[in-house]
């Protein structure tokens, strides 16, 4: 009889000690799950005020965290696993918000640059488009000798706008402005690839 009261109450502690395990997990993952909720919370905040650096460490952050994380899903309950990835699906919208906003800015920018005055779409017409397409070829010329590959692809996603412009208000433009316009493109494409074409206004 001694015997067996000795292994049922060893069975017992053994069950207590298992249980306190359990619940020291459990209290460890909702600690972690909680200081990971709060980062996201304060990191997806006004995302597109960031600035590129700082956005950049809140990535380097996530992937960091995330990882640690990822390892540990094994004592993550069902209930758990849905907001661990409820919150990463937070962050990772934040980031294409924050990458769209940034495509955003750089375009006004570029377009500044390179449009002057016409960065304004509508104030481009029927009757100053072949204009707008000169000044965009002479501020391309005095510009590109220090750009890099990923400026000349600014300056092809401004031409195209002004492509989507011009088609918008060209009907009935003079044949004369259609072949300049022309020209002034193929110019742009000769640059872009290290030639250089000229041109007379």
């Amino acid at each position: 009889m001694e015997n067996r009261a000795i292994k049922l109450l060893s069975i017992l502690f053994m069950m207590v000690i298992l249980g306190a395990c359990s619940a020291s997990k459990e209290t460890e993952v909702e600690d972690e799950l909680g200081d990971f909720r709060n980062w996201i919370s304060q990191t997806t905040t006004n995302v597109a005020d960031r600035t590129e650096e700082d956005w950049k460490r809140a990535k380097n952050d996530f992937a960091t965290r995330t990882q640690e994380l990822d390892v540990k899903q094994e004592n993550f309950s069902d209930e758990v696993k849905q907001e661990y990835q409820q919150l990463k699906d937070q962050f990772n919208n934040a980031d294409k918000e924050y990458e769209e906003a940034r495509h955003t800015a750089m375009m006004a920018e570029w377009e500044q640059k390179l449009l002057g005055s016409y960065a304004d779409k509508s104030t481009i017409t029927q009757q100053n488009v072949r204009q707008v397409y000169i000044s965009f070829l002479e501020n391309v010329r005095n510009q590109r000798s220090t750009w890099t590959d990923q400026d000349w692809e600014m300056a092809k996603m401004v031409l195209n706008s002004l492509n989507e412009r011009k088609d918008e208000v060209d009907e009935g433009l003079p044949a004369d402005d259609e072949v300049k316009i022309k020209a002034l493109q193929m110019e742009f494409r000769a640059l872009e690839t290290g030639g250089d074409l000229g041109g007379n206004n």
